[in-house]
């Protein structure tokens, strides 16, 4: 009965996520964000964009670099491109997460509902190598990244001699990261796993809160920052929110993560503003923690519209972080990497009925 009743509460709050009558709120006085006055000084400042990087983006070029920063076990990308599309069609695509399965790095991706059940999840399937490793993981030592009790559930409740093992770990999957994102939007970032299956555990509330404060686009919408920090408070006006699933290739294995993507859509003087902010609450592989960002600025004093991705990102690397040598190799896989997602998402919004 009890769990009934916060199903119901979270539905009634959750609700007000979907985006019934949207439109788009202007800049708060005094606020307008420099980034759509002036994203050009913002590009050169956080993406070192030179003259000639300015000139080739304005003749059709994908600009597209890795960053470095301080902190040698994080990656920061940025990339850029201009389109000709309207703020109706970026908000259409965005929503759209199951339109993404025409996307070359997805394999699986699905939102969940309002209150979270394992059939949101049902085309989810883990790859045959995680079920592998699933059956001998204890805590401290597992090639999937898990809190120790879903180590232990694994470990516990399948039988990993029998036939359907496979299958049982699928449903037991599922049914884990439907409760997790039930937990995360009832109690927000205090819900967030601990990672346990090395020697390094990790909190991804801890490792998501130093990217929250990096993440220098959300600059541009302080108050977004802030929601990020404490959600479910403090909600935006003109935000919308939704979680989503998604299996993608990822070099050499493919990764299982779920997100919360958060929207918001401003007027300013210079034009609209579009920001999408993917706060990533779990992953398989690789990753502590990662936040990324897709903006759209809408012809900033002539500039013209123009589409800009920013990713930070904490990786399950050794303590000292990545090594120099890795470090170039990274830099050469995460703007190819780029490329092909900044050119995917120009044909989706420049095609048929983009103006």
């Amino acid at each position: 009965m009890a769990a009934r009743a916060s199903a119901v509460a979270a539905a009634a709050v959750l609700a007000s996520w979907l985006p019934w009558a949207h439109r788009p709120r202007a800049a708060p006085a005094g606020g307008e964000a420099p980034l759509a006055r002036d994203p050009v000084a913002f590009l050169r400042r956080e993406g070192a964009l030179s003259a000639s990087d300015v000139k080739n983006l304005e003749r059709g070029a994908i600009i597209a670099r890795v960053i470095d920063t301080s902190d040698r076990s994080e990656v920061y990308s940025l990339a850029v491109m201009r389109v000709r599309t309207t703020p109706a069609r970026v908000l259409q695509r965005w929503r759209d997460m199951e339109g993404r399965t025409g996307a070359p790095w997805v394999l699986q991706i699905g939102r969940l509902g309002v209150v979270p059940s394992p059939g949101d999840l049902a085309s989810m399937t883990l790859d045959p190598g995680d079920v592998k490793h699933l059956g001998k993981c204890v805590v401290n030592n597992c090639e999937v990244r898990l809190p120790a009790e879903a180590i232990e559930q694994f470990r516990k409740e399948i039988d990993w001699s029998s036939g359907s093992h496979a299958a049982r770990a699928d449903v037991l999957f599922r049914r884990m990261l439907a409760a997790y994102a039930a937990s995360y939007l009832q109690r927000g970032n205090g819900a967030l796993f601990q990672y346990d299956n090395n020697d390094d555990p990790v909190r991804i509330a801890d490792s998501l809160d130093l990217l929250i404060q990096r993440l220098d686009v959300l600059d541009a919408i302080p108050d977004l920052r802030a929601y990020l920090k404490s959600f479910p408070q403090g909600r935006p006006p003109d935000a919308e929110d939704f979680v989503y699933w998604m299996k993608e290739k990822f070099w050499l294995v493919n990764v299982l993560s779920l997100n919360h993507a958060t929207i918001v859509d401003r007027n300013t003087s210079s034009g609209r503003l579009i920001l999408a902010v993917s706060k990533q609450l779990y992953a398989t592989h690789y990753f502590e923690s990662s936040l990324d960002a897709m903006i759209f600025v809408e012809g900033a004093g002539g500039w013209g519209s123009h589409l800009i991705f920013v990713n930070r990102t904490r990786a399950d690397i050794r303590r000292s972080g990545f090594s120099w040598f890795e470090r170039v190799l990274l830099k050469y896989l995460v703007r190819g990497r780029l490329d092909a997602q900044l050119n995917y998402f120009k044909q989706q919004l420049e095609g048929p009925g983009a103006r």
